[in-house]
């Protein structure tokens, strides 16, 4: 990486990167449609760098980008700052001298990166920023800084997070960033085989009642430049009207065989007190079962080095 004199910020497009971006652009049947989710997957993993190296933490997972659903609906480059919003991570190719903003991602963004592309794709520039849309176009020579950006950021208040509504989950209401399992095996066919097992053990420990659901989402607990996604999966399943027996899985994706090291994971009671925890030591995957009471909170946690990732749920 290297920045100018005019405080662009320039980073190499690594394999990984167009691996994730492939397995985005296969879901797609349709070739223009498949381009653009390709695109905008460059632009966001770009922005996503460049942000980590500034300290500034997002997630990926929470975005609507990440969702191949959404990707078919709407052209959509969002990245989730934690705690802030979303930010909107758009593509250009070399020769462009204007940033097109689609009518639907003209509201609810805290701002706008311009990314541009070499023709080669090995290399991607973040031009700087824009905080409105500007009725759909903003010329690249009217971009305000980086380091602008980064001052913004610092000055938006911050959001207070949401708990995830598991209720909600059994009629069929489900929270933005998580999908069903066969959406994201469909994005990761390595993690389908590690599910086939698990899943039958879950249904024989629940004295063979099947789980009534299942929703995962896509989480990355790399730090600065570094690339560790997992996935993190919640299974439901209804004891009574007062009781649900909850499992809480998480699994190597992207082709990986094992979690990574000491990778920590984490159930906490409403008071954020440890309840259950395990380690990953050379170890595929790491689930958690336990039940709870219809209105109850609690928090699944994740830590890796000194990066961590901690959701609430409200049962």
């Amino acid at each position: 990486m290297r920045e100018s004199e005019s405080l662009k910020f320039t980073v190499p497009i690594s394999s990984e990167l167009h691996f994730l971006a492939k397995q985005f652009r296969l879901s797609h049947r349709n070739s223009k449609k498949a381009k653009q989710v390709y695109f905008n997957t460059l632009a966001v993993s770009a922005v996503n760098f460049y942000l980590r190296c500034m300290g500034v933490k997002t997630s990926w997972s929470a975005s609507l980008s990440c969702n191949p659903v959404i990707q078919t609906m709407m052209d959509v480059a969002d990245l989730e700052i934690i705690g802030l919003g979303k930010l909107e991570c758009r593509p250009v190719l070399s020769d462009e001298k204007v940033v097109y903003i689609p009518p639907e991602v003209w509201s609810d963004r805290i701002g706008y990166v311009a990314v541009q592309f070499d023709q080669s794709l090995r290399e991607a520039t973040l031009l700087g920023f824009s905080k409105t849309a500007q009725n759909g176009e903003i010329l690249i020579n009217q971009l305000r800084s980086l380091e602008e950006f980064i001052l913004q950021l610092s000055e938006i208040p911050q959001k207070v997070k949401q708990p995830i509504h598991l209720s909600q989950w059994l009629t069929n209401i489900v929270d933005a960033g998580w999908q069903t399992v066969e959406s994201l095996l469909t994005q990761q066919s390595e993690l389908a085989f590690r599910f086939r097992s698990p899943e039958q053990i879950l249904a024989e420990n629940s004295e063979n009642s099947p789980i009534n659901v299942q929703k995962a989402t896509l989480l990355d607990l790399g730090g600065q430049s570094e690339s560790k996604p997992i996935a993190l999966v919640v299974g439901l399943i209804p004891l009574s009207e007062q009781e649900i027996n909850i499992i809480v899985k998480v699994c190597p994706v992207n082709g990986q065989n094992y979690l990574p090291e000491e990778l920590e994971l984490m159930v906490l009671d409403d008071l954020g007190i440890s309840v259950m925890q395990a380690t990953a030591r050379n170890t595929k995957s790491i689930q958690l079962n336990f039940s709870s009471e219809f209105g109850e909170r609690f928090s699944i946690k994740m830590t890796l080095g000194d990066v961590n990732f901690t959701e609430v749920f409200l049962v």
